[in-house]
């Protein structure tokens, strides 16, 4: 059987290969940050992961280029842009191999949202991956821990270029 990672179904307790998860709260204002997000042409500040589509916009296709070791080394793989909203903050896309995605799915999440801090401008980032089908069950497919590793990166990076903006 298949496991569905939609964002609101999964039964496994999580580990790398079944789900990543990483908040980081960024000293910047939501749309500043948001900007930076939704400029997926211009994710210079991302060494791991770029998202190359005609739009960003749900249902969209495209290739998400990872390079785990940050090292402009690229491995490609095709995705579809799901949620992209800009009055919730989230930007999320899909990918999957096999029928219905049987063999893997991966369901990618970066959702900002405003906090209140005694007048400061700080932006929440929770940067979720959910993993499904049979090759994740038995961490064959990608380097989880890699990812899990690389996706705090990303959330850091994206911080350091919008505090940098701010000042």
């Amino acid at each position: 059987y298949c496991l569905n990672p939609s964002p609101r179904k999964l039964a496994i307790m999580p580990s790398p290969r079944q789900s990543i998860e990483h908040v980081t709260d960024i000293n910047a204002p939501i749309d500043v940050v948001w900007k930076l997000l939704i400029d997926t042409d211009d994710w210079e500040w991302n060494k791991w992961t770029r998202l190359k589509a005609d739009g960003v916009s749900e249902g969209i296709e495209g290739k998400l280029m990872a390079s785990y070791e940050g090292d402009n080394r690229w491995k490609t793989f095709d995705f579809k842009f799901a949620e992209v909203n800009s009055k919730s903050h989230v930007l999320s896309w899909s990918g999957s191999v096999g029928p219905s995605g049987c063999l893997f799915q991966g369901y990618h999440t970066m959702r900002l949202e405003a906090i209140a801090r005694e007048g400061e401008d700080i932006t929440r980032l929770f940067h979720t991956e959910k993993f499904g089908g049979l090759l994740p069950i038995f961490g064959l497919g990608l380097p989880y821990n890699t990812l899990d590793r690389n996706y705090l990166l990303m959330n850091e990076s994206l911080k350091n270029h919008a505090e940098s903006i701010e000042e």
